[in-house]
This record gives C-alpha cells, structure tokens and sequence, in this order.
C-alpha cells in the first residue's frame, strides 16, 4: 500500500461503528421517545457534502417507514430561504447530520431555523447544543474523507425510521449487522480492485441507485472525485436514459446500486449500456441471477431490504475511489484543494 493508507484503514473500521451502535440501542431510544412524543408535520434532514447526500438517503427510508413527509437538503438552502421550509405554524423537526460540531453552514443553518416557532432539531453526530442528539459513539476519524462517519450515520437514519414506524421486527434482524457488514466489505474490496486492475483506462464512473439508493449513488460520486479525482456522475437509475448516456463509451464504468423494487427497469438499462460500450457492476440481493448481462456482480445474501442494505452498499464508491486514487498515485489522506 503506497498511498492513503490512513483512510483505508478507516473504511476497514465501518463494522465497528455499526457494531458500536447497536450497543446503544437502548440510549437510542430512549431519545427517540422524548423526540417523538409529539407530532411533527414533517422532518428535514439537512447536512453539507456529503452529509447532504445522507440527508437525501436519510429522509427516503425516514418516509417510507414513518409515513411523515420528509425532505432532504443542503444547510445552505435552508439558511437563505428558511421560511421556504419552516415556520407558517407548522411543526418541524430538523435532523442536521454532520461529523464535525461546528461546521459553519450547519451552525448558520440551524441556528436560524430554531428561531422559528414550531421548530425543534435532533442533531446525529453533531454538538449538544441541539433540543436532542443521536451519537454513533465509536466513529473517530483522522481523515480528511468521510468513509465510516458517512455510513454509521447512515445505519443510524435506518435504525431511527424503522423505531419511528414500529418497525422493530427489521431493527432485531440487524444483530449480525457488523458481521455481514464485514464479509460484504471484503468481498466489495476485492471486486473494486479486480475492476480497477482489469480497466485501468476507465476514466468516466457513473452510480446509478433508486430510493434510498440514490443518495448512497450521489456519495459513491463524490468519494471517486475527491479520493482520485475523476470524473464522476449520480443519477436516478432511469434517469440516466435522458441525455447523459450520450457520454457513455469503452472507458465508463456504469455502477448500479440495485433495489428489489427495481430489478426489471434496471436490468433493461444496465443491458442497453453495454450495447454502447460501458463496463457494468451491479450489486443487489441477487444481483448474479437478476443482471446476467452485465460484466461483474456483486450479491448481497444477508436478507436485507434495501434500507437495512444502504449502509454498506456504498462501499464500492469509497473503494473503487482508493484503488484508482493509487492507480494514479495520488494520496487520498490529502485530498487536492
């Protein structure tokens, strides 16, 4: 390993956060209670980067389980243009999602929006100077990328929507969560540097997810940009048809984040990119079975629904960035600029 040595051994240490958080269950919930136990007429997460694109992930699995409208947005719109998003008598809960207490646009950002009546925040891995926090207690970070802080906080938006919608049956299949969370890793580890070994003239990586996936996709984007400075897109899956496969040839590599509500749109997507050239992997529960097209797979048997997935399906974004960040020497520890 000649390069960025500090953040792969920090992608390694994802397990450990999950694991760490499934300890604290009970201090979880119990802050949950408190929050929810009154009504709120929606929720915004909101963070910056990518603790955006965990907000986007983040409010998709938080109305799908809760049935609570939800959005997903940058600190920064709702620092302009807060009464776009509160206020007007509504109760709203604001979950800023950061790994770092102070960053000043979600301190700009919050601390305008509680000024407003009806608005109160639960803050996930951010400073006590919020009306309640969730903690991933086990998630230090040296690096400048965000690798396990991105996914641990991921896995807590999961755990707290499906606590939230009384979905605790999907909360108890996650015990082995930090195991499988560890097998998947190797396993994505190898795939992104066979892909990288095999296609070193790749200089175009797009993610494609729906759903929860799309956030996940839009994450992958940025850790192959500032990892190894390459071109990368995020698109809804089947948005991809609607002008920027014009971009696809022999040097793209085409990633789906695949969702088990999805297969048949996807698999009929995934087939007509290899018709213009691109290299395909796509990754889901039966991904091997479902895109017998494309050029790898990579299954996921651990019989989880696509939110219970999202934590670690976006491994291969912070892979495949590490592997073509040494293909290029460049040292992801110090990101350029």
């Amino acid at each position: 390993m000649k390069n960025s040595e500090l953040t792969y051994k920090e992608i390694y240490g994802q397990p450990v956060s999950f694991q760490a958080i499934n300890d604290t269950f009970d201090t979880i919930f119990k802050t949950l209670d408190e929050v929810f136990a009154e009504k709120y007429d929606e929720v915004i997460f909101t963070g910056c980067g990518t603790s955006l694109y965990l907000a986007q992930a983040s409010a998709h699995a938080f109305s799908t389980c809760t049935g609570i409208s939800a959005k997903g947005m940058c600190c920064s719109e709702l620092y302009y243009f807060p009464e776009t998003y509160v206020g007007n008598g509504k109760k709203v809960l604001v979950v800023p999602m950061t790994r770092k207490s102070y960053t000043t646009e979600v301190r700009m950002a919050i601390d305008k929006v509680r000024s407003y009546p009806g608005v109160k925040s639960l803050a996930i891995t951010c400073d006590a100077d919020n009306d309640y926090m969730l903690l991933s207690p086990e998630t230090p970070e040296d690096s400048v990328i965000m690798t396990r802080s991105f996914t641990s906080m991921i896995y807590l938006a999961v755990v707290m929507s499906y606590y939230v919608g009384g979905k605790k049956e999907k909360i108890e299949q996650l015990k082995d969560y930090a195991a499988n969370a560890e097998s998947f890793l190797k396993a994505t580890d190898e795939m992104a540097k066979k892909i990288v070994a095999e296609h070193p003239e790749c200089n175009l990586f797009i993610t494609l997810g729906q759903g929860i996936n799309y956030g996940i996709a839009n994450e992958c984007m940025n850790k192959m940009k500032e990892m190894s400075l390459s071109n990368s897109e995020a698109y809804y899956t089947l948005e991809y048809r609607h002008g920027p496969m014009s971009l696809v040839d022999d040097k793209t590599l085409i990633i789906l984040l695949g969702n088990e509500d999805t297969v048949d749109g996807d698999a009929k997507l995934l087939t007509q990119m290899k018709e213009y050239g691109a290299k395909v992997l796509a990754i889901g529960n039966n991904a091997s079975k479902d895109f017998t097209d494309v050029d790898y797979t990579l299954d996921m048997p651990y019989g989880y629904d696509s939110l219970q997935n999202a934590p670690i399906i976006g491994f291969i974004g912070q892979l495949i960035g590490y592997y073509v960040a040494e293909l290029k020497n460049l040292n992801a520890d110090s990101p350029r600029h």
